[in-house]
């Protein structure tokens, strides 16, 4: 019998993030040990709010949550998508005030204590800004090796990157702290990249929600958050027939790589260029001199992780 994976997910909660977190809870194949929040869709006390909110809809709120990074290393929060995740980050869904309340510890430093304390055992899962994870890497890089893995919501080779920005290739996840993300990259961990080549071929369509929300309560209000999501993918992509679920993804691949396929590649992020700031650039020459950092995403199973992102939203996994 295959281990579970021992997750800490770090979040930036806004749409995706909230479905991605009902996802980990909901897969037998995952035990969610922590969540950690940073800036990125909202800011990071709306971010940590609204997680604290979705684990008490699932009915997990004994979950340790941790805020972390407001803003990325080099550059101030800019708040800019409120149109795709609404004002509140939930698609203007109101949630009850949590009960919970996060701990007195910041993301990077829960993350550098739990790994030291279960060496091998854990998997990091950023589906935000990568500047929890660097900061932690900084002050710790022995913790690079003591990971069972980094799966990482973020880059694309050959998908257009977000509307938007000046980088016409470049995610969100990466744009919004491209220092980190190459501290990230450059750790020694390691690293599989699960980016928007993979997410935007695994769709949320508005059938889906439909019949997902049919589930009960909590699966009821999950999809009255994730329409706004929808609903905001229709109108920026015109011939899309869905959202797509970038860190639903991400959480299936560090549960189960078999849902992708990968290549191994030697990736980093460029920081300077005035239209590829935030890009991932893949140096794929076949000259016997590059060294393969990270396993990048390249084609998904679209209809296995479906039936599962179903089967986990509905509460069916557990």
């Amino acid at each position: 019998m295959t281990a579970p994976c021992r997750m800490i997910l770090d979040v930036d909660t806004g749409i995706d993030d909230a479905m991605a977190i009902f996802y980990a809870l909901h897969r037998p194949g995952i035990v969610l040990e922590a969540v950690t929040t940073v800036f990125g869709n909202i800011d990071v006390p709306a971010a940590t709010r609204n997680t604290l909110q979705i684990l008490e809809l699932a009915g997990r709120a004994d979950i340790p949550v941790a805020s972390g990074a407001a803003h990325a290393l080099t550059r101030p929060f800019v708040r800019g998508a409120a149109h795709i995740h609404g004002e509140n980050g939930l698609g203007e869904v109101t949630l009850p005030e949590p009960s919970a309340r996060p701990l007195d510890e910041h993301a990077a430093d829960l993350i550098i204590r739990m790994v030291r304390a279960h060496p091998g055992a854990l998997t990091l899962c950023p589906v935000g800004p990568l500047t929890n994870i660097a900061l932690a890497l900084a002050r710790a890089p022995d913790i690079a090796q003591k990971l069972r893995g980094i799966v990482v919501m973020g880059g694309t080779l050959f998908h257009p990157g977000i509307p938007g920005i000046p980088s016409p290739m470049a995610d969100a996840n990466f744009w919004n702290d491209p220092e980190a993300a190459r501290i990230v990259l450059r750790s020694g961990a390691p690293l599989t990249l699960v980016g928007m080549d993979v997410t935007m071929r695994a769709l949320l369509t508005p059938a889906m929600t439909e019949a997902i929300a049919q589930a009960g309560d909590a699966a009821a209000t999950m999809m009255r958050i994730a329409r706004f999501y929808v609903d905001a993918y229709l109108r920026q992509y015109p011939s899309i027939a869905g959202c797509g679920l970038h860190d639903p993804l991400a959480v299936a691949v560090a549960e189960d790589a078999s849902l992708v396929t990968a290549e191994p590649m030697q990736v980093d992020i460029e920081l300077a260029g005035e239209l590829t700031r935030g890009q991932m650039v893949a140096d794929r020459r076949a000259t016997g001199t590059t060294r393969p950092n990270a396993a990048v995403c390249t084609g998904v199973d679209v209809p296995r992780f479906t039936e599962r992102f179903m089967a986990a939203m509905r509460g069916e996994g557990r």
